[in-house]
């Protein structure tokens, strides 16, 4: 390997002007990563903001070289499809790179050593405690609403194995199945509960295998379920989704679909054609029925009303509003995009939010006409607000804005005062409100002088955290690093000055 690193510093002294090169490696094995993905991200001047200068793939060697680099602060960042982000300087698997200074004259050599995701392996077992194989495992982060980042299929001997997942705790629960005699078993929690709160709390860690995360699904009846597709012509795509998964099936205008081995609790059912056609609803399933019909129509025309709201309220002639949305099943969340109204969207549940200028922040994002039959939960987590889409032909949002969004401008320090650049800032919102305004978390980069800035801010409780020792924040972090505590009022800015968190 220092042959390689050797051979890679000479070849970058021809190249006019700063030089940042290096190899990817795998941690475990000290193997190079082709192919990986390398980006090298400018950490912005004073009040700016960070850019990517370049990016490129490694080598078959994993080997990479960026020439005639301006001068500056820079951040080397490697991604791959599953492992874990990695960059050079970082000190934890887990945590983040630190910068780079790049001259004209300069020949920067990064090793950067990158880290698988976690896995969760485990059993299926029966009564006996013998592995039960094909039952579908479905594996959650342990918050609400339950969103599932990876699923697995019992093999022969009852064990499965979910990869690809971030560190972080889960919970694990298998999905209805029909065993070989007929019988039914229910979703069920690891090892053997009914719902959240009974279940076991597993912890995934970075380049790691969680093991023996086991299940017993309980014995139970599992139902049929059936309906009429009312459309004019054609063949429709029904999907049927529940916290466990998503099941298809496709049927002509006109004809009876069916779903078979569903266990009681709640579903939605999302019928479409290709020429435009859908149709949604919502029911509650306690044994066998036929209450399935549905019609497919037109998919609503959304449109918006932009309602401004505070003191200044009426001296604004007009808002811009950027409306970025994703449709949720009970199951999956489709990707984020933007929504240029009027558009036609699938009917159901939506996870909305808004982009506004600096000084505004939203307050809500309601359909007035549209109702879920969903049920709300205290404990349950949102980034964003929900907006309901009846299958009707025409919806009205109404996006509440307010001009008196508070401000935070600070420097991240060290224990010596002295301003470190490039440094990750986390903004975790307390307050639900604030939470959906800003869409969960914000997270920015110190500039070269350390500043950071959050703009457009709702009023209301804020935890705030700087370091290099975390890719993502929880609850469990927010409190073993005493993040700072602030509350933001309506229209205020806040100066402070925060210190750089280093994990033990």
């Amino acid at each position: 390997m220092r042959r390689v690193l050797a051979l890679m510093l000479l070849s970058g002294a021809a190249v006019c002007g700063g030089v940042v090169q290096g190899i990817i490696l795998e941690s475990y094995s000290g193997l190079p990563l082709a192919r990986t993905l390398v980006r090298l991200q400018r950490i912005a001047q004073s009040g700016g903001t960070s850019t990517v200068t370049q990016q490129m793939r490694a080598g078959r060697t994993g080997g990479f070289t960026f020439g005639a680099v301006p001068d500056g602060s820079y951040l080397v960042i490697a991604t791959r499809d599953g492992y874990f982000p990695s960059a050079f300087g970082q000190r934890r698997p887990d945590g983040q790179g630190t910068p780079i200074e790049v001259t004209k004259d300069s020949n920067t050599i990064a090793e950067i050593r990158m880290h698988r995701k976690g896995a969760i392996t485990g059993r299926v077992l029966d009564e006996n405690g013998v592995g039960m194989p094909g039952v579908p495992v479905v594996a959650y982060p342990a918050r609400l609403p339950l969103r599932s980042p990876g699923r697995a299929v019992a093999d022969d001997r009852g064990v499965y194995r979910i990869p690809f997942l971030d560190p972080g705790k889960y919970w694990i629960r298998s999905a209805a199945h029909v065993l070989e005699d007929g019988s039914g078993r229910l979703p069920t929690f690891g090892s053997e509960g009914n719902d959240t709160r009974q279940a076991i709390v597993h912890s995934v860690r970075i380049d790691a295998e969680t093991q023996f995360a086991d299940v017993r699904p309980f014995t139970g009846n599992l139902f049929s379920l059936q309906g009429i597709v009312a459309c004019p012509a054609g063949v429709a795509s029904i999907t049927l989704s529940s916290e466990t998964g998503r099941k298809t099936t496709q049927a002509g205008c006109g004809e009876t679909y069916q779903f078979q081995g569903l266990a009681p609790g709640a579903y939605e059912i999302l019928g479409t054609t290709p020429g435009g056609l859908a149709g949604f609803i919502e029911l509650s399933l306690g044994g066998n029925t036929t209450s399935g019909t549905f019609n497919l129509g037109p998919m609503p025309r959304v449109d918006a009303e932009v309602i401004p709201s505070g003191a200044r309220a009426r001296g604004i002639p007009s808002i811009s509003v950027k409306l970025i949305g994703r449709r949720q099943d009970l199951s999956e969340i489709d990707t984020e995009r933007e929504i240029t109204l009027p558009d036609r969207l699938l009917p159901g549940v939506w996870e909305m939010t808004a982009r506004v200028g600096p000084n505004q922040y939203v307050e809500s994002i309601v359909n007035p006409y549209g109702g879920s039959r969903r049920r709300e939960r205290p404990d349950r987590l949102s980034d964003a607000f929900e907006v309901f889409l009846d299958p009707r032909d025409y919806a009205r949002l109404r996006i509440t804005v307010s001009d008196q969004a508070a401000h935070i401008t600070g420097t991240v320090t060290t224990g010596n005062k002295n301003p470190v650049a490039g440094a990750p800032v986390f903004l975790w919102p307390v307050t639900p409100d604030a939470r959906r305004s800003l869409g969960g978390v914000k997270q920015t980069l110190s500039d070269i002088n350390g500043g950071f800035r959050f703009d457009g801010l709702p009023p209301g409780d804020y935890r705030l955290l700087a370091t290099f020792d975390a890719t993502f924040i929880d609850e469990e972090l927010i409190e073993a690093a005493q993040a700072m505590a602030i509350r933001m009022e309506l229209g205020k800015t806040q100066m402070i000055e925060l210190p750089l968190w280093i994990a033990p």
